[in-house]
């Protein structure tokens, strides 16, 4: 569990970054542009990680098939693309923070989207803390246009 939530925060912390990163490239690029070239270093990354820690033999199973043309893992790559382009373009309009501030409501939508898809129930907590992320959010984006 703690090695969890230590991941979490780093992941956190990249994506802190990413997004500033992405707000300085993004003036230079077309949204596309940028995610066909991100997606070409990722294969590059991706086909080297694959040759150090998997056996490649193991890519081309009867079950990974299975899964990858499955309509549930192709609505995931749709969903993927489509949640890269949407945040990039937000940061490319208004800004890294900006669009962080508004993009940090995603923990709402995962319980919205567990409810629905796997059947966990939604606690009172949960819409309480939902409501206190999205009442900081305005609150940094309000002190942010003075």
């Amino acid at each position: 569990m703690l090695l969890g939530i230590f991941l979490a925060i780093g992941a956190a912390m990249t994506w802190g970054l990413v997004f500033v990163l992405e707000q300085i490239f993004l003036v230079e690029f077309s949204v596309i542009k940028f995610l066909f070239f991100e997606s070409l270093f990722m294969l590059g990354v991706s086909v080297l990680a694959i040759l150090f820690f998997e056996r490649i033999d193991s890519l081309v199973t009867p079950e990974n098939f299975k899964v990858v043309f499955s309509p549930s893992f192709i609505l995931l790559i749709v969903a993927t693309f489509a949640a890269n382009y949407l945040i990039l373009r937000a940061v490319q309009l208004s800004g890294a923070t900006f669009a962080a501030m508004f993009e940090i409501t995603f923990p709402l939508f995962i319980a919205v989207f567990a409810f629905f898809l796997l059947r966990q129930p939604i606690h009172w907590m949960t819409l309480f803390g939902g409501a206190l992320i999205v009442a900081g959010s305005m609150l940094v984006i309000y002190v942010n246009q003075f």
